[in-house]
């Protein structure tokens, strides 16, 4: 807390208060926006090496199994997992590539490279927006961290009991400052794509944010209680929190009330947590 409040302080001593725009055009790249995608046809070559890196997964993970005689999933459960995973990966692309860019920015690009526009408007399509793949990439990421590493299971170790985990021969301290680093890292990449948004960069951006993402983590099923919970129910959390917001906004709703209805659903997602490890821990 002492840092963040010196950091903070710092920052504004630096830019003496002032916002900071407009920002480099390569930098407001990561915000998304029309320029900030990827266009129908990066998209869609993206979305076969999804699809190809699904199937190779799941064949890997199936010779994997085989080689230390593990129990293997049927056949039918693979082709339906393969099946259904490529399908949502085509579903999506589809629906970006089905937003086009506003007309004035398309009519403003097709101008400044001397395209003809139809009668009917120029359509672009934006494609997955570049903050949109930071997203994923890092959460694959740090769920392959999580997961499938040495590092991943001492977190979940110390998070479910930090002294057992210290008498297991695990370097509890060590562990701890790599994930404050760790997390330092990830709220960095965060403000610079949020600058990028906003292309323009001032001092309270993010602040209180830090209760959003507590929130985001518990409605995604992460326990408060420690060594439960996943990057993507991390993810699907923060989703239905903007969307609720969204929502909201869009409903014209105060922005009071809006707070009001993330502090309820943050509630009962806490109390739902904690109804279901006591009733675990009654058996």
């Amino acid at each position: 807390l002492g840092a963040q409040l010196f950091w903070r302080g710092a920052a504004w001593w630096v830019t003496t208060g002032q916002t900071i725009a407009p920002l480099d055009d390569r930098f407001a790249l990561m915000g998304g926006g029309p320029h900030g995608s990827i266009g129908a046809t990066a998209s869609w070559v993206l979305c076969l090496l999804a699809c190809a890196a699904i199937v190779f997964s799941l064949y890997a993970g199936r010779q994997r199994r085989a080689r230390f005689r593990f129990p293997q999933r049927p056949m039918w459960a693979e082709y339906t997992i393969g099946v259904v995973g490529c399908l949502l990966v085509v579903g999506a692309t589809a629906i970006v590539n089905a937003y086009p860019w506003p007309e004035r920015v398309a009519a403003a690009y097709a101008e400044a490279n001397h395209i003809p526009v139809p009668e009917g408007g120029l359509f672009i399509s934006t494609g997955y927006a570049i903050p949109v793949l930071i997203a994923l990439v890092i959460g694959v990421a740090m769920t392959f961290l999580a997961r499938r590493t040495r590092f991943g299971r001492y977190v979940y170790a110390i998070g479910g009991n930090p002294e057992a985990a210290e008498l297991a021969g695990i370097n509890t301290r060590k562990i701890t400052v790599l994930v404050f680093a760790l997390m330092g890292m990830l709220a960095a990449i965060a403000a610079c794509i949020d600058s990028a948004r906003l292309d323009s960069a001032t001092n309270v951006l993010g602040q209180f944010d830090e209760l959003y993402v507590i929130a985001a983590a518990v409605i995604g099923g992460t326990s408060l209680a420690g060594g439960v919970g996943t990057i993507y129910g991390a993810i699907i959390g923060a989703l239905v929190i903007q969307s609720l917001q969204s929502g909201m906004v869009l409903l014209g709703f105060d922005s009071a009330f809006q707070q009001m209805v993330v502090g309820v659903v943050l509630v009962g997602a806490v109390g739902l947590d904690t109804y279901y490890r006591r009733r675990t821990a009654k058996g």
